[in-house]
């Protein structure tokens, strides 16, 4: 009996340890071929409409998800000469804004709307600074997308570099004259290559997994 319980605890410890070391190498073959971040969205590219010049607001065509092409008339101002201008769609895409009041004394600037490119979204991820080194253009990512647990999308590195993700979102830094070391984030962009039939809009939350080795 007593030898029975010996070698059960042996086998146990045995299994304990294999468990150990299967994990250790899955871990490390992990940390050796990908670059993984939580810190990601869908994103796509937004430009705003704004007031060319002072004067009035006297159409205004569309609202929120209208679909617009590039040069697509959205609005006529009329200046105080008489004359009057048309406001144009920037880029292809879906009206997510709408600010435009219809005979609204506007003034150069004014917000009127912004137009989102939603059939080109792609991902933003904010990996650590101490990674960028590993990361370059043309990198197969696997891609998940919070909304949809289970499913793997794929996409490519397109761009690393820019803001940091701390002076993208214009967070004050510390001005006591106390020096606190933090980890930067910076934004890697990277194709979003079908979407398999999915509703994936930009905001949504995802997590990335970038392979070093691919090129």
């Amino acid at each position: 009996m007593r030898a029975s319980r010996m070698i059960l605890i042996n086998l146990i410890g045995f299994i304990v340890v294999l468990l150990a070391i299967a994990g250790g190498g899955w871990y490390f073959y992990n940390q050796s071929n990908y670059i993984s971040d939580s810190d990601a969205s869908v994103q796509a590219k937004q430009e705003y409409i704004a007031a060319m010049a002072a004067g009035k607001l006297t159409k205004w065509t569309v609202q929120a998800g209208t679909t617009v092409q590039a040069g697509d008339v959205l609005g006529v101002e009329q200046l105080p000469t008489g004359q009057t201008l048309n406001i144009t769609s920037p880029i292809n895409g879906q009206v997510v804004k709408s600010a435009a009041v219809v005979n609204e004394v506007v003034s150069p600037g004014t917000l009127l709307g912004a137009v989102m490119d939603i059939q080109n979204e792609y991902i933003v991820a904010n990996v650590r600074e101490t990674a960028i080194r590993n990361i370059q253009p043309g990198q197969k990512v696997d891609i998940y997308i919070d909304a949809y647990p289970g499913d793997t999308f794929s996409g490519t590195v397109l761009s690393v570099g820019g803001e940091s993700a701390v002076q993208a979102l214009g967070l004050p830094t510390d001005t006591s004259g106390t020096f606190t070391k933090e980890v930067q984030r910076v934004p890697v962009r990277i194709s979003l290559d079908g979407i398999g039939g999915k509703y994936v809009v930009p905001g949504m939350n995802a997590s990335v997994r970038i392979h070093r080795n691919n090129l």
